[in-house]
């Protein structure tokens, strides 16, 4: 039975997600402390990117390791 990494699974990506949500938070914090809207729209590039980390994972990229199997 191989052993799979838990950062390879799905709980993993999604684990990954809400980190980067987590820090997406904070950057869209500093960025209204420091009135940058560069800095907001960072933050908001990073939330973008958290909540599509999992159904790119499992729709897209499993699907692409799977048909080279």
């Amino acid at each position: 039975m191989d052993k799979t990494s838990f950062w390879k699974t799905k709980a993993g990506a999604l684990t990954v997600g809400f980190i980067l949500a987590m820090v997406s938070f904070i950057i869209i914090l500093v960025g209204i402390k420091m009135n940058s809207l560069s800095i907001e729209n960072f933050g908001l590039a990073v939330v973008i990117v958290a909540v599509l980390i999992s159904p790119i994972k499992v729709f897209m990229l499993d699907k692409w390791s799977k048909k080279e199997d």
